[in-house]
């Protein structure tokens, strides 16, 4: 192992900075109505939740076992929690038409969810991390991380249970089906 892998605290930590830059792009585009702005709108939304899909997924059946067994079982599960709020906000989204009269609104929420999760994840749960675990364990679970969210769905599965046992089980399904659907429609495919 060399020093400069990054452990799983960087790459969530990554993964969060990525979400902001889209929610901050989101913001700007609050309100705009024209063709652009609507096509827009949805790219980053489906890009967005493709991401927080993959990485939920990948803390769900990799880091809070972790946290539940060897730091805080309630922080674990309030994450679980979160994460499960999230996913019905964006399920909603995933329904919905840019230019719905509600989706500025639920693209707020979906904001508004997200932040409060990584400034409780970043200001405790890391922190926490990297106080339990040894380097080489953090490394360890950066790698885990970075395979699931390779085979992680793409899209919330808000009624599926966020148990790591559920999600490794049912996981490779719905990503197949999901990345089937994706592929039809060119879903996470935006013109950047």
């Amino acid at each position: 192992m060399t020093e400069t892998q990054r452990d799983v605290v960087d790459v969530l930590t990554a993964d969060h900075r990525e979400f902001d830059r889209i929610f901050t792009e989101l913001e700007a585009l609050r309100g705009q109505t024209g063709p652009d702005a609507l096509t827009r709108k949805r790219e980053l939304v489906d890009e967005v939740t493709i991401g927080l899909v993959k990485h939920s997924v990948a803390e769900e059946t990799q880091v809070y076992p972790r946290v539940e067994k060897q730091v805080d079982k309630e922080e674990a599960e309030h994450s679980k929690e979160e994460h499960a709020e999230a996913e019905e906000t964006m399920k909603r989204l995933e329904r919905m038409d840019a230019g719905d009269p509600e989706f500025d609104g639920a693209v707020a929420e979906l904001i508004r969810e997200i932040r409060h999760h990584v400034e409780h994840e970043e200001s405790r749960m890391f922190i926490e991390l990297r106080a339990t675990f040894t380097r080489e364990q953090l490394v360890e679970m950066a790698d885990k991380v970075e395979s699931i969210k390779k085979i992680a769905p793409t899209r919330a599965h808000p009624m599926t249970p966020n148990e790591p046992g559920v999600r490794l089980a049912v996981g490779p399904v719905a990503s197949l089906l999901d990345h089937l659907r994706d592929a039809v429609s060119g879903r996470g495919r935006s013109s950047d």
